[in-house]
């Protein structure tokens, strides 16, 4: 029994404090006694979310996580070729260091007094009996140059200021 024929054969108005729904979707008209006729009410199926004002909230949530998607795309590809470049850099390196260390051990060889000796020979170059240095902070010369072709000796004297003399008015033997 539903509470609409049970209120009825008690003889009391008690209505469902909502309409009770039909199967079909149609609320059911209750009828009260001794009330007026029950009004027939229209009614229609409404849906429970409207479908629009979320396209354009889907819209922005698909546009963010494109966006981002294709930053982190643009940053590994980034990423990537910076790596190919390090690698090419770092081979590159090492093939000048290696050309470096092979140029500094021919430098050190040809820096050497024997092959220095022998190259000085091939020009026909002898060695000095005796040499002279010049001291650049104070322009004195130490020791006394001579040569060593024919035995004639070449003795160079400064003024006592220590300024050297142009070229040319320097006493020789």
């Amino acid at each position: 029994m539903t509470q609409m024929t049970v209120g009825a054969r008690l003889g009391r108005a008690t209505a469902p404090a909502f309409a009770p729904r039909r199967p079909g979707g149609a609320t059911a008209a209750v009828a009260l006694p001794g009330a007026r006729a029950a009004r027939t009410s229209r009614t229609r199926v409404v849906d429970a979310a409207p479908a629009s004002g979320h396209t354009a909230y889907r819209l922005l949530c698909l546009f963010i996580i494109m966006a981002a998607v294709s930053v982190v795309l643009v940053l590994n590809t980034h990423r990537a070729e910076g790596s190919y470049v390090l690698g090419r850099l770092a081979a590159e390196q090492t093939a000048l260091h290696d050309e470096k260390v092979t140029l500094q051990a021919e430098l050190d060889r040809l820096e050497s007094p024997e092959t220095l000796a022998k190259a000085a020979r091939k020009l026909g170059m002898v060695p000095a009996p005796s040499t002279a240095t010049l001291r650049l902070s104070d322009g004195v010369i130490t020791g006394v140059a001579s040569m060593s072709d024919g035995g004639r000796t070449i003795t160079v004297d400064l003024p006592a200021t220590g300024v050297a003399e142009p070229a040319g008015t320097a006493a020789s033997d």
